[in-house]
């Protein structure tokens, strides 16, 4: 028997689709910023959101610069459904042919949280924890900030 929903009730009529062949970007970077995010230095920026299709794409995101090879940046966490804040080094890590922007720190739900692990200096250490790789920072060129 097949089931009847009203109009408007079967919400996947509406959903858009994404094409098989096209990929998602490793990041998926938050364009809305908090209040708080403003105070503490948070800004509106285009970054680049490159992907295995459309290497040059770009998008605007919430972004706490700390210098050209450095930024925090507010994502979306996957793991907890819940927008987050990592901070990130382009450069090349271990096994990696070509320098790409590079978690160096657990994604922290707040981001207050974000900017203490990195005024303490608890992101990238050579010889840290394990749990992320160590980033050889490099300078990237315009269309890869």
């Amino acid at each position: 028997m097949l089931a009847r929903y009203p109009a408007g009730m079967n919400q996947l009529e509406c959903m858009p689709v994404r094409e098989v062949e096209s990929a998602l970007p490793e990041f998926v970077y938050l364009a809305e910023m908090t209040d708080e995010d403003y105070a503490l230095g948070f800004r509106y920026r285009e970054i680049a959101s490159p992907t295995a299709t459309s290497r040059g794409r770009r998008v605007v995101a919430a972004v706490f610069f700390i210098d050209v090879s450095n930024r925090i940046v507010r994502v979306y966490d996957g793991a907890f459904n819940r927008p987050g804040y990592v901070h990130q080094c382009f450069g090349v890590a271990r096994r990696m042919k070509r320098p790409s922007w590079q978690a160096v720190q657990l994604t922290f739900p707040d981001a207050r949280m974000a900017l203490r692990s990195w005024q303490n200096g608890r992101d990238n250490l050579e010889f840290g924890d394990g749990v992320l790789p160590y980033v050889e920072a490099c300078l990237p060129t315009s269309e890869e900030y």
